[in-house]
Order: structure tokens, then sequence, then C-alpha cells
């Protein structure tokens, strides 16, 4: 698998109702933090990944997030469209790349990034090294009922071989999927085999009715086929909550170069006038 050979997946099909009335006019994904949208960060995730073609999986209303992305010259990657025509779930969103997915890729959420992004280093070279369907980030949690959750044969150096997984599991089910008394959540980026792309075809929808990818890649792995995970060493994070929103920008603001990120803005505003031009 060449570096190459890698595709990015960003599905932002979704509406984003935990963000209204901001999501109601505008996509979530457009959403600054700190004046760049969160559909950059998401696409300087994959290109640290060594991502250069990235399919965007959207769907009504996203208009200004394509307007925004155009053809992805801007960002030094290639972009192309894949319309969703219905919602219905990640697992649907996914499937919807396999006449244009024939080797590896990346998914990373669209209202979702990772920091420092030098971690989706570490998740594409585990999953070069070790071959599997798919590869997935994981970060602990202290309540497992509102995310997909994993049970591991065992942990070392911070990743190991997936046994078995739940989405949004009562208190009750997710007892058995604790490792060493502690929760580890699938944070929203995997790195996948088009293998991966049969087994959702064959999912059936699960919670809200849609079509999850958790419960996909528990087919696979009651299939016999292999998935690994792999303990996030910095940040996952997700805007869509007002709380998470808010914290997340006011994290990044105290941590942050000011004059650097300012020149960073100048510089890309600078490069879209004068293609305009």
């Amino acid at each position: 698998m060449a570096d190459d050979d890698l595709i990015g997946v960003i599905p932002a099909a979704g509406v984003g109702k935990r963000l209204y009335p901001f999501s109601k006019a505008v996509p979530k994904e457009i959403y600054p933090i700190l004046g760049k949208p969160v559909i950059e960060h998401a696409i300087e995730n994959l290109k640290v990944g060594g991502v250069k073609k990235v399919f965007l999986v959207v769907g009504f209303q996203k208009g200004s997030l394509m307007d925004y992305i155009g053809n992805g010259a801007h960002f030094d990657v290639d972009v192309a469209y894949i319309y969703q025509m219905k919602r219905r779930g990640l697992g649907h969103a996914i499937l919807q790349g396999r006449s244009w997915i024939k080797s590896t890729f990346l998914v990373l959420l669209g209202d979702s990034f990772i920091e420092p992004k030098e971690d989706v280093n570490e998740l594409v070279n585990l999953h070069k090294k070790e071959k599997p369907v798919a590869t997935v980030m994981l970060f602990e949690v202290d309540d497992p009922t509102g995310y997909g959750i994993v049970k591991m044969r065992s942990l070392e150096n911070r990743h190991g071989v997936i046994e078995g997984m739940i989405e949004k599991p009562t208190l009750e089910e997710a007892k058995e999927y604790a490792i060493n008394g502690k929760y580890y959540a699938i944070c929203g980026f995997y790195v996948f085999e088009p293998g991966i792309f049969k087994y959702i075809e064959k999912t059936k929808p699960g919670a809200k009715n849609e079509v999850q990818i958790t419960d996909s890649m528990q087919l696979a792995i009651q299939n016999g086929e292999k998935i690994c995970g792999l303990v996030l060493k910095g940040r996952y994070l997700d805007i869509g909550k007002w709380h998470t929103v808010l914290n997340v920008e006011r994290e990044m603001f105290d941590k942050m170069d000011l004059t650097k990120h300012i020149k960073e803005r100048n510089t890309m505003m600078k490069k879209v006038i004068d293609d305009e031009e």
C-alpha cells in the first residue's frame, strides 16, 4: 500500500440539529474553530496521513460547504463529491463510495478532527503493519452509553486486536467490554480496506434505524476478519454539540500561536483571491 494510493472519505451529509440554529442555515462542517472551518481541519488530518484524493459525501443544503472546498486546490488535495440521497447512517454514507474506491481508504467524520494531527500517522502505520480489514482510532470514555465501544483481547503499547464492538450500549451491556476497568470508544477515524463494503451491504439498520458502521465491523469480526484498534495519544475533537464546540475553541485558543495563525489565514485569503482574478 503506497501513500499515493490512500484515499480519504469525509461523510458530511448530516443535518447537525445539535448545533441549531447555526446549522439550520450553515452546514455544521463550516463552523469556524479559530477562523478555520472544521472541514478544513479534517482535510489537514487526512493530508498528514498521506491522502491526496478526498471524497466528500454530501446531501442537500450543503452548497456552501462545496463552495468553500471547491475542487480542493486551495488545500492541496483533489476533492470530488458523492451525493447521499437519503441520510441512513454512517455505514450507508461510507457505502456510497463503493463504486469509486478500490484501495485502502481513510474515513474521518466531517464534524471531527484530531490534535495533534501527527497521531494520524500512527493509525495508518499500524494498518500497514497488521493488514486488517479495518483499523480504528479509540479514546477512553467514562460513560460508554453514548458511543460505539470495543472489546479487545489485550492492549499493549496502546493497540491491539478487537474481538467485539457495540453501538451505544446500556451500562449493563457495556460491562463485558471494559478493558482493565476502562472503556474505549471509536472516535470517528478509521482506515478501511474495500472489503468492508460487503459487510456494510449486509448490515441491517440498527440504532436510530440507521446503518451503523460499528455493526458492519462486528459482522466482519464474526466472519473471521481482523480489526485493530489504536488508542489516541492526543485529543479527538467532536464539534457536534455546543458545549464541545465552545470548550474546543477555548482550549485551542489558549495553546495557539496567534501571530502564526493570522499569517496562515491571510495567506489562504490571498491564495483564493489570486485564483479568482
